[in-house]
């Protein structure tokens, strides 16, 4: 059985293509396209022509990797940008009249659901703690327990969305900083605790992952990030100057207008929960709308 998820983000459109026939599931293909959903979007509410020939576009040739790889089942889900546009349900529809592809627009809430779900398939996933997904439109907050969710929390500190309230040529200031985390905190609806480990859903944690080790982070993996190299590099990335960024050889070229605004959240969350242990993963929304899949064929 050949599986497939799209996660239709607010920047990225992500591709996840896995043979599900064993209980290991074989990547096939994995895949990630700069879309711009939320390019401009935080000024008028509404998807923009440009985003809805890009995402046409883009989903066209996913539709074609998907074709030459037989896919069985595939499932698409549109998040934050698309939960928020006033006309989102428009732009769904005109995706199915052009390439007969279904998309559903799902809550915050559930987007936690199946990140937890992609994550928990991972070997090395702690029992106990907090994932963080760091988002264009909103970051999602899962707490877990015994590898049951016990809390979710979605966000709207999404980067893109934090990144019109700046100017990504001025370099972030301690009041800069200090504002940010009052928003974190009013956005926040955990309570502050202490929670031993924090799994970080791909995004920056891979580009983290790829400057502390100088390589890739391994498909389908949940690695421990040394705390003595990461804390030093999250206070780099928040103070960095765009044009520091841009000469950052391991951060993706879509990631550098932003990371230093995915480093605040990462480092405020793990001082507001105490964390003494990061993971950083390489599974997300993709992979939890497979593992979903696999769920229900088994429920029936």
């Amino acid at each position: 059985m050949i599986s497939a998820g799209i996660d239709l983000g607010t920047n990225t459109f992500d591709l996840l293509i896995v043979d599900v026939s064993t209980s290991q599931w074989k990547v096939l293909h994995q895949e990630k396209q700069w879309v711009g959903l939320g390019v401009d979007f935080y000024e008028t509410s509404c998807i923009s022509d440009r985003a809805k020939t890009a995402a046409i576009a883009c989903l066209k040739q996913f539709h074609n990797t998907c074709c030459s790889f037989h896919v069985d089942t595939l499932k698409a889900v549109g998040t934050s940008a698309l939960r928020d546009a006033l006309n989102g349900m428009e732009f769904v529809k005109a995706l199915h009249d052009e390439l007969a592809i279904s998309v559903e627009i799902i809550s915050g809430e559930r987007e936690a659901e199946l990140v937890f779900l992609g994550l928990k398939s991972l070997n090395n996933f702690p029992h106990n703690g907090l994932i963080m997904d760091v988002g264009g439109g909103s970051t999602e907050l899962i707490a877990f327990h015994e590898l049951q969710i016990s809390g979710l929390n979605s966000l709207n500190i999404g980067v893109t969305r934090l990144l019109g309230q700046t100017d990504i040529n001025r370099v972030l200031t301690s009041l800069d900083v200090a504002a940010f985390e009052r928003l974190f905190n009013a956005e926040l609806k955990f309570s502050k605790r202490h929670i031993p480990a924090l799994v970080g859903s791909a995004g920056p944690f891979e580009t983290f992952y790829q400057l502390i080790y100088k390589t890739n982070l391994p498909f389908r993996s949940c690695v421990q990030l040394p705390m003595e190299a990461l804390c030093p590099l999250l206070d780099q990335l928040i103070y960095s100057t765009f044009q520091e960024r841009l000469t950052m050889d391991a951060v993706p070229e879509l990631r550098k207008k932003y990371l230093h605004l995915a480093a605040l959240q990462i480092k405020w969350v793990i001082q507001t929960f105490s964390v003494n242990q990061v993971f950083a993963s390489s599974a997300g929304l993709s992979d939890g709308l497979i593992a979903a899949q696999k769920l229900s064929e088994k429920s029936n």
